[in-house]
């Protein structure tokens, strides 16, 4: 038998040790692997080096299956490729297990977990794992924290938690510290129905809730040393218990306890009641009660809704791919057709952008006439097709058109530009707005007649323009209709019209 390293041998069993750090837990069906390996042959050699605390002997790098196969077959012997030992011998074996893991039997969540999470340990960068083991970096963080949660690892194997979530839970771990939260949430995800799937808008939901359950419960903590009592449904709604509506925090816990009063924990904080002075009111009916406790539920449970929802959409709005190209094209044509009624100044736009020409009344028909109602909606059926159509580019520029149309129909007035009270300045800032976006990425540059008008109405109205006009712009004087270069900070005469009577 040879013993140089590289060489295969035929080992016996006894002289071959599995490595203690081995992460695979689940060796599968041993019992039909050995029976394999003993009617057919081993088929693959297992990799092992020298032992470093045994003389004469080999730890297992790779193989551990076979080499526990082989044991169940009671074989005496196992074929094995012996190489130098390694130089970091946990990343050696980690690499092995992630590598092996892919062509053999496929590790767990937990398992791959564990290995990911022994590299980072080891000092391998994310970049490094992700480079070698064909991970994309973004799932190796999420990845590894399966390691120490093997209750999420199982509901991810399960198609019920998603590597999105799993990292909205690790961030929120990291940044906060609350490893008693973290495992509340961990068990509720975990218990929770199989029906529900997990992504990262609904751990960002049992977080918040977890949040808020754990702030009342410390509240209430609080409270309970001093002898407080909490109000029940009872007293709440039966007219005998009424809220103390000076600033709670006018007194102590210990004077509220000693007046008697009965403590409340929602979603703005600790809220005292006293014994109502009132005539007792009617009773409530259970609809009634039920009606109230659900709007007591809700108020302390919609900021959180909130809160839920707006953290999905900045997920949606990050995640580059979270959309199709076409998607966000019609995502934005129905931004542009649903974002409350456009009036027929935009409707006029849109159709000289995509050459559909808008439904005028023919005849006698009036504006409100059924008919022309009709040819309309068909208009805006065939309208959204077309906008979906065009790139997203062109969708952008029109809808920042569509939001100037109201502005740009009243432009041939200068009343439009005045903006000495707070009506015309509401009126005014739509336009404003579309003047800075022309000039800022549009390239337009104002007419000579559009600059005097902004410079006119600032004036009036002791304003500054509050458009910036560019720089050495050039325009064409309304008077004699010469092109004339400009500043951006004050009027510039025009010579041709002799200082600019024009």
């Amino acid at each position: 038998m040879s013993k140089n390293l590289g060489d295969i041998q035929d080992l016996p069993l006894s002289a071959v040790h599995p490595d203690e750090l081995n992460p695979r837990e689940d060796m599968g069906d041993l019992e039909s692997l050995a029976k394999e390996m003993k009617s057919v042959g081993q088929m693959d050699p297992i990799t092992v080096y020298p032992h470093p605390e045994l003389d004469g002997q080999y730890r297992i790098l790779g193989g551990h299956r076979r080499y526990q196969a082989a044991l169940r077959g009671d074989m005496g012997t196992i074929i094995c490729r012996v190489i130098e030992t390694p130089k970091d011998a946990k990343v050696a074996l980690f690499s092995e297990a992630l590598t092996t893991g892919t062509n053999h039997k496929k590790l767990t969540t937990a398992e791959q977990g564990t290995n990911i999470q022994g590299l980072l340990t080891e000092g391998k960068s994310e970049a490094w794992i992700a480079r070698n083991f064909s991970i994309p970096k973004a799932e190796v963080k999420p990845r590894a924290g399966f390691a120490s949660k093997p209750k999420l690892a199982e509901r991810f194997d399960n198609g019920k938690l998603d590597l999105l979530a799993m990292k909205k839970l690790q961030d929120f771990e990291e940044s906060t510290g609350d490893t008693t939260l973290v495992e509340k949430v961990t068990e509720q995800i975990a218990t929770a129905q199989d029906w529900n799937r997990f992504n990262e808008a609904t751990v960002e939901r049992v977080i918040v809730q977890e949040q808020a359950a754990s702030k009342r419960e410390k509240l209430r903590g609080v409270l309970s040393k001093v002898g407080a009592v909490e109000l029940d449904n009872e007293h709440r709604y039966s007219g005998k218990y009424s809220k103390i509506t000076t600033d709670p925090t006018d007194s102590t816990a210990e004077e509220h306890v000693a007046a008697g009063h009965l403590y409340d924990v929602d979603a703005d904080g600790v809220t005292w009641w006293a014994k109502t002075l009132k005539p007792k009111r009617a009773a409530l009916s259970d609809a009634e009660k039920a009606e109230k406790e659900l709007l007591r539920r809700l108020t302390g449970t919609l900021p959180e809704s909130k809160r839920v929802r707006q953290v999905f959409a900045l997920s949606k709005i990050r995640d580059k791919k979270a959309l199709t190209d076409n998607e966000d094209r019609e995502l934005f044509a129905s931004i542009i057709f649903e974002s409350g009624d456009l009036r027929h100044e935009q409707r006029r736009l849109i159709a000289e952008v995509i050459s559909l020409e808008f439904p005028e009344p023919e005849g006698e028909e009036r504006e409100w006439s059924g008919t022309l109602s009709d040819r309309r909606k068909k208009w805006d059926n065939n309208a959204y097709d077309i906008v979906f159509r065009l790139t997203l580019g062109q969708q952008v520029r029109l809808y920042a058109l569509i939001q100037a149309a109201v502005s740009e129909d009243m432009s041939n007035k200068f009343n439009l530009y005045q903006r000495d009270s707070h009506e015309k300045q509401a009126r005014w800032a739509p336009m404003a707005t579309w003047y800075r976006r022309l000039i800022n990425f549009f390239g337009y540059i104002p007419d000579r007649d559009e600059v005097d008008a902004m410079r006119l109405a600032a004036k009036q109205s002791d304003r500054e323009i509050d458009v910036e006009l560019p720089v050495g712009a050039e325009v064409v004087c309304g008077g004699c209709g010469q092109h004339q270069v400009i500043a951006a900070d004050e009027s510039t005469p025009c010579p041709t019209c002799d200082g600019g009577d024009d």
